[in-house]
């Protein structure tokens, strides 16, 4: 097993999170692109409108093909994203008849700017998450309730506080990551007192989050969820969908999941949980597609090196295996919160005796119900 380089690490890890805010973007996102571009922001602000009056496919295909090339890398490059891959699948995933193609005056430029921040040309978690808010307050926190979405489909309450909510668990999940690397960097000092402490820290953050999920009930209506909100989410069908101008074979990418947030897959890579089942592990490696890349390689530079896991092997201090297992049974809590969460805002929604497809493509309840073993088996173990 390649052996990693903590302090290289920590450089590395500077650049790809922020020590507050995590995996959320700093400065805040964008609110209007420039004016060359005014036709995208024009159809974002009509989406919900167009929607309700089936007209959006109409008005999508009567907008310029825009050149993206003048969109500048950073908060251009996300927004122009998040905008396109959700008139995507508004286009492919809402509307009387099935479509087989996405038009080329959007099908082009999103397969660019896809391509340029190292994404499927698809709406994901990066884009209706973590690049879809605004601050009401600029100087308040990033908090549910201080926030307004940048786009959705339908619009309304529940739809908004969907993506709110979880902007909420990013958020208050965002200095966790440099709590887990203060540890890391503690135990290559072996100052145990300081991993300790470091664990400790982040089970009181992991609770939090915990918390901060269990807000998605305030104002999202499970029924409103299912029927007007989750269909958009969707990834493309089985025989999959053509980008006009881009490629004549049919693509076939997974909808919008929680599993695309680098947040949950981060802590798991840092604390030393595996997903070994076939039934979880491909899905999650999946997902790490679908995340920004130096997103998705912090993860796999935390799994150079299983290093908290090989301390806790040497070090016998009960202190540290209580603080480490606080950390365990804080996720395995928010696993089954999420299962909970799951099955309200799905399964019950559904037909009784069937098991349905999560937003990512998934049989939601065998993930769900893996991953959380999985994670239950090593609290036991330690």
């Amino acid at each position: 097993m390649v052996k990693l380089n903590v302090h290289n690490f920590m450089k590395k890890i500077a650049t790809y999170v922020h020590p507050e805010r995590g995996f959320l973007p700093d400065p805040d996102p964008l609110l209007e692109l420039p004016l060359a571009y005014r036709a995208w922001d024009e159809l974002n602000n009509a989406m919900p409108e167009l929607l309700h009056n089936n007209d959006f496919r109409d008005a999508l295909n009567n907008i310029p093909q825009l050149d993206p090339s003048g969109i500048k890398n950073g908060p251009e490059l996300d927004r122009s994203m998040r905008q396109l891959s959700m008139f995507a699948n508004a286009y492919v995933n809402w509307g009387e008849e099935p479509v087989k193609s996405i038009p080329k005056n959007l099908a082009i430029p999103l397969w660019e700017i896809a391509h340029r921040s190292g994404r499927p040309p698809i709406a994901s978690h990066a884009s209706i998450v973590l690049s879809n808010w605004r601050r009401i307050d600029p100087d308040g926190p990033i908090a549910p309730e201080n926030l307004k979405t940048l786009q959705n489909f339908f619009g309304g309450k529940d739809e908004d506080w969907f993506y709110l909510a979880t902007v909420g668990v990013e958020s208050v999940g965002g200095c966790a990551m440099s709590k887990l690397f203060s540890c890391l960097d503690a135990i290559k000092n072996n100052k145990s007192n300081i991993v300790v402490t470091s664990l400790n820290d982040l089970a009181s953050i992991i609770h939090k989050i915990n918390l901060a999920l269990e807000r998605m009930y305030e104002h999202c209506r499970a029924d409103i969820f299912y029927h007007r909100v989750r269909p958009f989410l969707k990834g493309w069908p089985d025989d999959g969908i053509v980008y006009e101008g881009v490629n004549e074979e049919p693509k076939i990418f997974f909808g919008g999941s929680a599993a695309q947030s680098s947040l949950l897959q981060t802590l798991d890579a840092g604390l030393g949980i595996t997903h070994p089942s076939d039934k979880s592990g491909p899905f999650l490696i999946q997902m790490r597609k679908y995340m920004p890349p130096n997103h998705s390689k912090v993860i796999s530079l935390l799994e150079l090196d299983p290093i908290l896991l090989k301390y806790l092997n040497k070090n016998k201090s009960i202190e540290l295996k209580d603080a480490y297992k606080k950390c365990i049974s804080g996720l395995n809590i928010f696993r089954k919160k999420h299962l909970e969460m799951a099955i309200h805002y799905i399964s019950d929604q559904e037909k009784k005796g069937e098991e349905g497809e999560g937003t990512g493509g998934t049989e939601f309840i065998t993930f769900l119900t893996t991953a959380r073993n999985e994670t239950h088996l090593l609290m036991e173990k330690e």
